[in-house]
């Protein structure tokens, strides 16, 4: 049997999980799929581990690491990876997926199937391939998106159209090589990017899949301009580096 583990990362997404995470495994363990969906949970104090451990028990396939306090959406990424490898042996995918409801369970199957059928090591829900897509994307989100992948492909090099995309299939194989590189990642909005990019210097097969990016279900974004200041930095830097190496 075809075997996933699905990393979320929550801060204060008690509503969205609540039917997140039952969606998730309906959809693969219908298609055939074993699944455990791993939240891991910064402390929220809307009580969100509350409502995953309440899910927990009326179902299987669900596992919580309830981390201290916020500590950010990469470092939970990489607690999060590391426990999937550690723990679940038996799955050849860890998925990275938003818990805000704008991806799709039902495209995690389509990536899923996409990565089995076509052998790639990592697939990305994409916004920008033709497929994909926002749905009633406000215009100043869309625009920062667009700016951000532009100056990611310019910075790194690597041939992505969504490379800051937060939704992606990766094989347990292609993770392990560079599982002991991700500490040294930035824990906020350049984590996808920086983690892309560790992938594809791996030598690992980037593909991309048609996404429908949805508008948040339930709470509020927590991207903020700091964030992507820290982002531009990065990238910068990456691309200072690049030129002195040429």
């Amino acid at each position: 049997m075809k075997g996933a583990v699905i990393v979320i990362p929550t801060y204060n997404e008690a509503e969205n999980v609540r039917w997140l995470v039952p969606a998730i495994l309906d959809s693969l363990e219908g298609a055939g799929w074993r699944a455990v969906v791993l939240v891991v949970d910064d402390s929220s104090p809307d009580g969100t581990a509350d409502v995953v451990r309440g899910i927990a028990t009326l179902r299987p396939g669900i596992d919580l690491l309830q981390r201290p306090g916020k500590l950010g959406i990469g470092s939970a990424y990489i607690d999060g990876f590391r426990r999937a490898l550690e723990e679940y042996g038996w799955a050849e995918y860890v998925c990275e997926m938003d818990a805000d409801g704008s991806h799709p369970p039902e495209t995690l199957l389509e990536m899923l199937e996409h990565a089995e059928h076509s052998g790639a090591d990592v697939v990305i829900g994409s916004r920008y391939v033709p497929g994909g897509g926002w749905v009633e994307g406000p215009i100043h989100r869309v625009l920062v998106s667009r700016g951000a992948n532009l100056l990611a492909r310019i910075s790194t090099g690597v041939e992505v159209r969504d490379a800051t995309s937060g939704f992606r299939v990766i094989r347990t194989s292609a993770l392990r090589r560079v599982i002991d590189r991700l500490n040294a990642l930035w824990s906020g909005y350049i984590f996808q990017v920086q983690l892309l990019y560790l992938l594809h210097e791996a030598g690992c097969r980037i593909e991309e899949h048609p996404l429908r990016f949805l508008p948040r279900r339930a709470g509020k974004s927590k991207l903020g301009t700091c964030e992507i200041a820290r982002y531009a930095s990065w990238c910068l830097r990456i691309i200072l580096g690049r030129i002195m190496k040429g």
